[in-house]
């Protein structure tokens, strides 16, 4: 079993690979989308801003209610709403908002014991799964995740304007 600290040097990591992949990209390629159902940088970069707020937020409730349902769909609306971006956001604005959401994760993950890791609830596609499984999948995987869709969009970017 995880400890709260793992997942916090976790996260820590996670941020400093996404923030080091982010700042390559060119303001050129921010709002640049591989194709059609795929997202941007940019998009890439709002949705892990939102999606850690919901998260920590969910694992907090689900500390405090023991047993009852978490998680979310992907047509849930906050997370709709996070990338409909207007393409004139800068890689600055973006990158302080997911900045200030690594320090809210942070900070959350603070308020937890590593007893708290094993509370269980019920995610409607993935049935009972503790704290833990949630802070995994749904942060440090979703982090990883996203950081290679950043990295392959940017490389999509390169080979469309070569």
């Amino acid at each position: 079993m995880a400890s709260v600290a793992d997942i916090q040097s976790t996260v820590r990591r996670l941020h400093a690979e996404l923030t080091e992949a982010a700042k390559r990209v060119e303001a050129d390629a921010l709002h640049f989308h591989p194709g059609e159902n795929a997202w941007s940088v940019a998009q890439i970069l709002a949705h892990v801003a939102e999606f850690e707020n919901f998260f920590t937020t969910d694992v907090l409730r689900l500390r405090a209610n023991a047993g009852s349902r978490f998680g979310r769909t992907m047509e849930h609306e906050e997370r709709l709403q996070a990338v409909r971006l207007t393409g004139q956001e800068t890689s600055e604005e973006l990158l302080g908002r997911v900045a200030e959401s690594e320090q809210v994760t942070l900070s959350r993950l603070g308020e937890l014991t590593d007893a708290d890791l094993s509370v269980t609830g019920t995610h409607p596609k993935f049935g009972e799964q503790t704290i833990e499984w949630e802070l995994g999948h749904f942060i440090t995987e979703h982090l990883e995740k996203h950081i290679g869709q950043l990295q392959r969009t940017h490389a999509a970017y390169h080979a469309a304007h070569s």
